[in-house]
């Protein structure tokens, strides 16, 4: 089973305009890495998404990840890229991520879009497993302190593929295999 740790970055609409319905961000950004056993990075994969709702970059997330307008309006649309992303995946995976927002965004974009998700793995919460095994408050850690709190520094700036490398290098510090083998770090609501 390969671990591949994903992130995303979505956009929101413009201040004074409305959500659309089913919609609360719009995902503009894919990152993710595939782990070995010793938690190195084998393989990594990037895609910019052209947005169908909130074509304009909201100023507070350009700011955040230095996404502008110009490197979205040349993303592939959502469509292709879910089918690139899962066709990368391979078989036999799960995805790790920081918190379970962005697996709930993946599927709220996915359905929104007309899109299966029946494919998606079993997913894996890196936040909870750095609280539990390390910090052990029962409470929800920065990705920024996470990496602090070991003496790492953050890989770039604060967009998807960055914060997927930030998160390998917490990951490294916690036991990965035990997170994987415990249904208590799981953050997917589906059933097997």
């Amino acid at each position: 089973m390969t671990p591949i740790v994903i992130d995303l970055e979505w956009n929101h609409p413009l201040q004074g305009r409305s959500y659309a319905p089913g919609l609360p961000g719009e995902i503009i950004q894919i990152g993710a890495a595939k782990l070995d056993d010793g938690c190195n990075v084998t393989d990594t994969l990037d895609i910019m998404i052209k947005p169908q709702f909130y074509t304009k970059m909201n100023k507070q997330i350009k700011e955040l990840t230095l996404i502008t307008d110009e490197d979205i309006a040349k993303g592939i649309s959502i469509q292709d890229a879910v089918k690139r992303f899962r066709s990368w995946c391979g078989e036999d995976y799960v995805f790790v991520s920081w918190g379970p927002d962005d697996l709930l965004m993946l599927e709220r974009n996915m359905l929104k879009f007309g899109l299966d998700i029946g494919w998606l793995p079993k997913a894996y919460d890196a936040q909870l497993m750095f609280d539990d095994m390390e910090m052990q408050e029962d409470r929800h850690w920065a990705l920024n302190y996470a990496l602090y709190h070991y003496n790492e520094k953050p890989d770039g700036a604060h967009n998807a593929l960055a914060d997927v490398l930030s998160t390998v290098l917490v990951l490294k510090h916690l036991d990965l295999a035990e997170g994987l083998s415990d249904d208590y770090f799981r953050c997917d609501r589906r059933d097997d």
